[in-house]
């Protein structure tokens, strides 16, 4: 199956799950984003990047994610004096949901409905910042193609920070994370999908479109950021459990997360 392939069919399965993330919240966005001081980074483990973007400071940027889902993150990282941000994502309900919210929130932000290795050249050396995270990295067979589009849109001396489920946790996907023969190889390059669905908001299982998720080394990560032109600057792994997966949530001897932030040391 060629990437255009898995990018369709990942698209037509985000389209329905947030068919199930809008039901489960209910409206609580539109009401929350009509407050100035609303944001979605409230979780215990948002403590962690909350400190990490005071460090960078974002204020007067003009920043991106990618992929962006509905834009909450985004939004709710404006709120740290970002001038101008755009979200890119696969999703046309997320993205129409993106709007909405921006346009309720009156902040400047613009979002599009696009393949994030597709983005337009018109976005080259255009930010400041990049933000990827949880539950991004997975869906991009080659990392190599991502981390390339990633850069090409970095000005010089811009920075990314990813605040990621760590590799290590996508592991005990299966079934039973404690069975031995149901763990998933971190060595497996074979595509994975959640036949259950991907409704991580509501908790509802229900039959899910096809789609295509990919086991990522750490070392895989960091070698395509390199390879792309982006310096590590910083990288910190965390026992904290990102995605609301109550099965991994006790295995908390192994690292659940990380955050890495690197910056773009050259044209590209």
């Amino acid at each position: 199956m060629n990437t255009k392939n898995i990018t369709e069919n990942n698209r037509n399965a985000w389209n329905q799950a947030l068919e199930y993330h809008q039901k489960a919240r209910n409206n609580s966005l539109q009401i929350g984003f009509a407050n100035p001081e609303f944001t979605t980074l409230n979780r215990d483990c948002d403590e962690v990047l909350i400190d990490k973007i005071k460090n960078i400071d974002i204020s007067n940027k003009i920043i991106s994610q990618m992929p962006c889902n509905n834009g909450r993150e985004l939004l709710s990282l404006m709120r740290f004096g970002a001038k101008e941000a755009v979200g890119f994502d696969i999703s046309d309900i997320a993205i129409n949901e993106a709007k909405q919210l921006a346009k309720i929130s009156g902040l400047n932000a613009q979002f599009e409905r696009i393949n994030i290795l597709e983005i337009s050249n018109r976005y080259d050396n255009y930010f400041d910042f990049i933000y990827i995270s949880e539950g991004s990295l997975q869906w991009f067979p080659d990392l190599n193609e991502y981390f390339s589009v990633v850069s090409r849109l970095l000005k010089k001396g811009g920075e990314i920070l990813i605040f990621e489920i760590h590799p290590i946790a996508y592991v005990f996907e299966g079934d039973n994370p404690e069975d031995q023969d149901k763990i998933i190889s971190y060595f497996d390059k074979s595509p994975f999908n959640y036949k259950s669905g991907l409704d991580y908001v509501g908790g509802v299982q229900y039959e899910s479109k096809e789609c295509h998720w990919f086991m990522h080394k750490m070392s895989d990560i960091i070698s395509a950021i390199l390879k792309n032109g982006i310096e590590l600057q910083e990288f910190n792994e965390y026992n904290l459990e990102m995605a609301n997966n109550e099965t991994i949530k006790h295995l908390d001897k192994f690292p659940l997360s990380y955050i890495l932030v690197g910056k773009k040391n050259r044209i590209k």
